[in-house]
């Protein structure tokens, strides 16, 4: 593959424009590679109702599967008795904590997503996602990746789409031809780069440069930097990907879920944003949910097993949000319609702070203010559970609250102790 070949290879994946700017003294210098937390938001488009998964109520108004059955409980959390709840909750329940009573002050779909992605109603603020990648991935080559979810964002660090396998493997190593044999030998390879490295340097160093040349040497050296990178990604990479969930059958997510975890794996990203949809069931509501709380759970079923196999599981986090909630009541079509009230799970294996319930929703899922350091139900001194709340303590929890941008793009928000495994909110209904 020539060097124009692999420049346009970057640009189709959006590596050449995520890339961090790059000097002659950089030039063979080793990529970073990311070793800390990952984050991976799964948004629900449409909007869950909670009350169908982690925030139920023996009340057939709300649910009418409460006429026949009472809904499940394991370790703090309860559940409701839908699709295959039961079995993830009772594998995963060490993992979540739920963030019941979410008040999100509106129930338009675009809005929703927003507040539930960035803490912010209005425009301006970051995702979490990106702020995170922003804050620590900024010189990784694929620093935040989208395959679905929220689309905002406010620049300071753009996602890279999921990339097409047979452009990633390229990627991974653009010596190949179809993976059976190389183009070159190693030594050459090496001699090549060697060579090339040095004139580049040499290029740069010029000191009649133009600006507009310079910037083009800049951007091949990103090219350059972002092909050694690749060299980790060679290593993680399968000979195949994923395409069936743990129980054989064909699953749409698997496959890019398990390109992510390659990625996360190999240290080239910080963050993912997934998306899925159906959730928005104005009619017939519970068969609806059934199947997409089937397909939620099994996805996330396989990405904690792959995680956990690769060694991965410690390091990551997964914040599962979707836009509006649902109404508590069932219309006329056995439908629920949007609500300004929701819930979120987060997961991550062996947290202290996991098997636990945060904020309140009431017994017909109304406003309830939480004292703002007990976390129990306060009326005269509480305050509502935002998702400013919420995105603050996933900032801390993430460790990038006191970073330059997160100050910049501050939540304006009461600091609550969600992650603090000594207090909980606790089952109230």
């Amino acid at each position: 593959m020539n060097r124009r070949d692999f420049l346009k290879l970057l640009g189709y994946s959006g590596l050449a424009s995520t890339l961090p700017s790059f000097n002659a003294a950089q030039a063979n210098a080793t990529p970073p590679l990311h070793t800390g937390k990952v984050l991976l938001t799964i948004h629900l488009g449409g909007g869950w109702d909670h009350s169908s998964f982690a925030d139920p109520r023996q009340n057939v108004l709300i649910n009418k599967w409460a006429a026949t059955q009472p809904a499940g409980g394991v370790g703090n959390l309860r559940f409701a008795p839908l699709g295959e709840n039961a079995a993830f909750f009772n594998k995963y329940y060490s993992y979540i904590m739920a963030v019941n009573g979410i008040v999100m002050f509106t129930n338009g779909h675009d809005v929703a997503a927003r507040t539930r992605h960035t803490g912010s109603l209005v425009e301006g603020l970051p995702s979490t996602n990106e702020l995170y990648a922003a804050a620590v991935g900024a010189n990784l080559p694929m620093p935040f990746v989208r395959q679905g979810g929220f689309e905002g964002s406010v620049g300071i660090m753009p996602f890279t789409a999921l990339p097409d396998e047979s452009l990633l493997r390229t990627l991974a190593n653009p010596n190949f031809d179809r993976g059976t044999k190389t183009y070159y030998s190693n030594a050459h390879i090496d001699l090549v780069h060697k060579y090339a490295s040095q004139r580049l340097t040499k290029l740069q160093n010029q000191p009649d440069n133009l600006p507009r040349w310079q910037r083009k040497l800049e951007e091949l050296q990103r090219a350059r930097q972002g092909s050694v990178a690749m060299e980790a990604l060679a290593t993680a990479l399968p000979t195949s990907l994923d395409t069936l969930d743990l129980t054989g059958a064909r699953r749409n997510g698997i496959r890019e879920l398990h390109m992510f975890l390659v990625l996360a794996a190999a240290g080239l990203t910080a963050t993912g944003s997934f998306g899925t949809g159906g959730w928005d069931s104005h009619g017939n509501h519970d068969a609806n949910h059934i199947n997409t709380l089937t397909d939620l759970t099994r996805l996330l079923d396989y990405t904690w097993t792959k995680a956990n196999s690769m060694g991965l599981g410690d390091r990551l986090i997964v914040h599962v949000t979707s836009d509006v909630g649902r109404t508590p009541s069932y219309n006329s079509t056995n439908g629920k319609d949007h609500w300004s009230l929701g819930g979120d799970i987060i997961m991550a294996k062996n947290a202290p702070w996991a098997n636990r319930i945060v904020g309140i929703s009431g017994a017909n899922h109304e406003q309830i203010k939480i004292n703002p350091n007990t976390l129990q139900r306060d009326n005269t001194n509480g305050i509502y559970l935002q998702t400013k709340h919420l995105h603050r303590a996933l900032r801390e929890l993430l460790g990038i609250q006191n970073h330059p941008l997160a100050q910049r793009y501050d939540l304006k928000a009461e600091a609550l102790p969600l992650f603090n495994p000594a207090v909980a909110s606790g089952i109230t209904v």
